[in-house]
């Protein structure tokens, strides 16, 4: 069975067929097959997030109204969010820079408006059980990625977090502030808030203080395949 794969392979590559994608994929599957390891699975998308969120021009203004998007939402001919018209929110900015990416890469051309709508409105946590964690109920929902552990976090992962006074926001994750031993004590991210007057990076403590992240209520997700990943 093996020499029969390995001869078909051969024949591929002799035949002109590696300049193919096909060829190729079916070369290194086999290769890895044989040596008993599993196929290479699909990157995360984090640097593509990293880079739509970072187009958009810092502050704008903040407003808590209209629908938050720095831009115009389109796809095709069809317009899912208007640009919202005085200064952005954290739902809309990080629903941005997902839509934007993932429609920009065709993962959406398999859905209609109607699928879009309820993934918009999920993303901003208008529906009862996406309330909680919002983006990533989202990615779980849509098999589009998954929750992932605090330590596993990259930058680009999307975030959910609520503050101990209940109040949450929306995010791009850029990073963990640490003390000496290391242990997490604050977050670092992109988003839109009134602190930056709109879009913006901005650090916030983890701990018990009313202001403070909640350690137990923060979601983090990954788009992308096989994952969570270290």
């Amino acid at each position: 069975m093996l020499a029969k794969m390995f001869l078909d392979v051969f024949r591929l590559f002799f035949c002109g067929a590696w300049r193919r994608g096909f060829a190729k994929s079916v070369f290194a599957f086999s290769l890895l097959m044989v040596a008993g390891l599993p196929p290479l699975r699909a990157q995360p998308m984090n640097e593509s997030f990293l880079r739509q969120a970072k187009a958009y021009p810092a502050e704008g203004g903040y407003v808590w109204s209209s629908t938050g998007c720095p831009e115009a939402l389109v796809r095709g001919t069809d317009t899912l969010l208007r640009k919202s018209k005085a200064g952005t929110y954290c739902s809309g900015f990080t629903f941005a820079v997902f839509f934007k990416v993932m429609n920009d890469r065709g993962s959406f051309d398999s859905l209609n408006m109607a699928d879009l709508k309820s993934i918009q409105q999920d993303w901003y946590g208008n529906t009862a059980p996406s309330a909680e964690r919002q983006c990533v109920y989202v990615m779980e929902k849509w098999n589009l990625g998954s929750q992932i552990e605090m330590e596993h976090a990259r930058p680009g992962d999307f975030i959910q977090f609520w503050r101990n006074n209940n109040t949450g926001h929306s995010a791009l994750f850029l990073g963990w502030i640490r003390d000496e031993s290391g242990t997490i004590t604050g977050l670092k991210y992109r988003s839109s808030q009134r602190p930056t007057n709109g879009i913006g990076e901005r650090t916030e403590p983890i701990g018990s203080a009313s202001r403070s992240l909640n350690p137990k209520r923060i979601y983090l997700g990954r788009i992308g395949a096989g994952f969570p990943a270290p």
